[in-house]
Order: C-alpha cells, then sequence, then structure tokens
C-alpha cells in the first residue's frame, strides 16, 4: 500500500529537514521552498496529501496567500493544513484559524508534540472523509430506491386509472401525457424558482403521482361521465365530491412510499382548486392549494383542452394556451402561467406523441 503524503512548505532549509525527519517513515515527505511551489505540488498531489505544514513568511507567496487559494480551491475543508511561524501572537493565530488552518505549530519544534496533534488531525480527516464517502454511497442507493419504486408505483396506478378513461370514454394515453407534462412544467418551475427545493426525485414523485388526479371518478356513474350535455346541478355535484371520495380509497391503501404517496392525495383533492378561490372541492386560494397540486391541474387542464371528449371538440394548441392564459379555465399561479408560456412547444410535442 502506497503511503500518504505530507507537503512541508518553508523557506528554511533546515525546518523543512526537522519535519521530514519526524514523519518520514509514516508518509512520504513533499517539499516546497515557497507558496507558489507549494501550491503547484498541493494541486498536483490533492488526492494524496495527509497533511500539510505551511509557514507564514516566504518569498512569491507567503502562507497566508496560500491558505486564500485553498479556500478558494475548497481544499481547506479536505486538507488538514498546519501553520509554522515564529509568530504565534494572537493576530495570526486568529488569522490562521480564519482562514481554516487547524493548528498553529511555534517554531522551535517540539516533535513530539507535534507528531501526535498532526497525527490526531489526520486520523479525524480521515475519518470524516470515509464517513462523508459513505453518506454519499447511501444517498445514491437511496436515491436509485426511491427513483424505481416511484416510477414502479406510477407505472401500476397508471394501469388502474386507464379503467377511469375508458369509462369515461376519454383517450387512453390522457394519463401518461399529463405525467410527461406535469413534470415538464415542475422541471420548469425548478429553473426559475429553485427557493422551493424542486430536486429531481420529487419532480419524479409529483409526476408520477399526477396520474392519480382523477382516481375519485371511480365513484362517479358512467351516465355522468359519458353525458355529451351540460351536467345538471346534481351531476355537477357529484363531480365536485369526487376528489374527496379518491382521498378516502388513497388512505385505505397500504404500502405507498412517501413521498409519492402525499403527493398522489395532494393531486386528487386539489388538481381543479383555482388560483382565485373558485375551484372546488375546498375554494382554496392561491398558495393555500399545494404546489403538486397547481402542476397537475394546470397540465390537465391544457391536455383536456386540446383532447376530444364527447362534451366538446379539441382545441388547437394555440387555442388552448391562450384559453388558460385568458383564465377560460380558472385561475392559474402568475408564476406557472410564465412556465407555461416558456414549455408552451414542449407541451405541444407531448400532445402530439412527439415526446
Amino acid at each position: 500500500m502506497e503511503k500518504k503524503k505530507i507537503i512541508v512548505i518553508d523557506d528554511v532549509e533546515l525546518n523543512r529537514a526537522i519535519l521530514k525527519e519526524a514523519f518520514k517513515k509514516e508518509y512520504d515527505i513533499l517539499e516546497a521552498e515557497n507558496g507558489a511551489v507549494g501550491l503547484q505540488k498541493i494541486n498536483e498531489n490533492q488526492g494524496d496529501l495527509a497533511a500539510i505544514f505551511l509557514d507564514i513568511i516566504m518569498p512569491e507567496m507567503d502562507g497566508f496567500g496560500v491558505l486564500q487559494e485553498l479556500n478558494i480551491n475548497s481544499l481547506i475543508q479536505k486538507i488538514p493544513v498546519f501553520l509554522i511561524t515564529t509568530d504565534a501572537t494572537g493576530n495570526v493565530v486568529e488569522r490562521a484559524y480564519d482562514y481554516g488552518a487547524v493548528d498553529v505549530i511555534p517554531k522551535p519544534f517540539n516533535i513530539m508534540i507535534i507528531k501526535r496533534r498532526v497525527q490526531n488531525m489526520i486520523d479525524f480527516f480521515e475519518a470524516k472523509r470515509q464517513s462523508d464517502s459513505d453518506i454519499v454511497q447511501i444517498d445514491q442507493v437511496l436515491q436509485m430506491q426511491r427513483e424505481d419504486l416511484n416510477n414502479a408505483v406510477g407505472s401500476l396506478i397508471g394501469q388502474i386509472c386507464e379503467v377511469i378513461e375508458s369509462r369515461s370514454a376519454e383517450e387512453s394515453d390522457h394519463l401518461n401525457r399529463v405525467r410527461k407534462m406535469t413534470r415538464t412544467l415542475a422541471e420548469q418551475f425548478a429553473w426559475l424558482h429553485p427557493e422551493y427545493g424542486l430536486k429531481d426525485d420529487i419532480i419524479a414523485a409529483i409526476s408520477n403521482a399526477s396520474v392519480l388526479h382523477d382516481i375519485g371518478k371511480l365513484f362517479v356513474s358512467d351516465e355522468i361521465l359519458t353525458k355529451p350535455e351540460k351536467l345538471t346541478a346534481d351531476e355537477m355535484a357529484a363531480i365536485q365530491a369526487a376528489p374527496a371520495q379518491g382521498v378516502k380509497l388513497l388512505n385505505r391503501a397500504q404500502g405507498i412510499p412517501e413521498p409519492f404517496f402525499t403527493f398522489a392525495k395532494e393531486i386528487c383533492r386539489s388538481h381543479m382548486e383555482r388560483f382565485d378561490g373558485n375551484g372546488y372541492p375546498e375554494g382554496l386560494k392561491e398558495n393555500q392549494i399545494p404546489l403538486s397540486a397547481q402542476l397537475a391541474g394546470l397540465a390537465e387542464a391544457y391536455d383536456v383542452l386540446v383532447s376530444k371528449r364527447v362534451y366538446k371538440k379539441a382545441y388547437s394548441h394555440d387555442e388552448a394556451i391562450k384559453m388558460i392564459l385568458d383564465g377560460e379555465c380558472g385561475a392559474f399561479s402568475p408564476d406557472l402561467l410564465e412556465c407555461l408560456k416558456k414549455i408552451a412547444s414542449e407541451l405541444q410535442d407531448i400532445a402530439s406523441d412527439k415526446i
């Protein structure tokens, strides 16, 4: 096994020799007579460095200049830096720690104390690196598991919801298009509004959950769903009660993973709510409406407009976009409408089965 490396950056050869002698059994020792050369060697060997000894006063680039560069390159968090100096006054020590040095070692050296302090800090950094690596690997595995689970559940629920579509004589691919459109809207929204923290796994869960937006229609009769004429007040009441019925059905399900389950219930209950409070079933307004439901609601509204239904013709893409922007399908968030404008052509491609 190759030994890790320590670099000693000091313009005094004697100091380099003393530290080299102290650590040469455990580490390969690199030397540099000034900050500029030292920084070059650090960059060339950063993956193998266990520690950096750094003098303050040197030609070409002093120790604080090196520390500044290590901060810029984010190496200060990865490699322990020990400042070696004859000036261990309060101002120097405070400035060294502010720059990220882990310890200040005064000259002349007490080798026994130095070796113990340095080795303890090297062991700490190595344990931290290993811990960080393990966390990253675990997070990657969990991320893959979440995505696989969300996709599997989304596919299964999509098949179930096709039964709903066939009952209402709608196109069989409606749900898949809504899923794709919801994802496209969510990705654009995440780009324009990073403050909402819509990461890839959340977007995947929301878009997959969007296929459940009309699961409550299982509780609505075929006569109502396939009626070409305008619905009566009682029939409309049955349609408006469907979201709550759908949520009750979902609450009886077991083993549905989070956050898919939460998003599915939000979308099922609230995708017909509108930003001005004139939607249903609860008359929610503005940010009372979950973002997941706003995204799926806008995607569904567009797809319904450009699709033929028993009660309506299919509108063109341009007509549909204009109707949504003009509020003919109810009010949507201005932020979402801005997203709609930017990805309108992508929605058209999805509706035309080009994506």
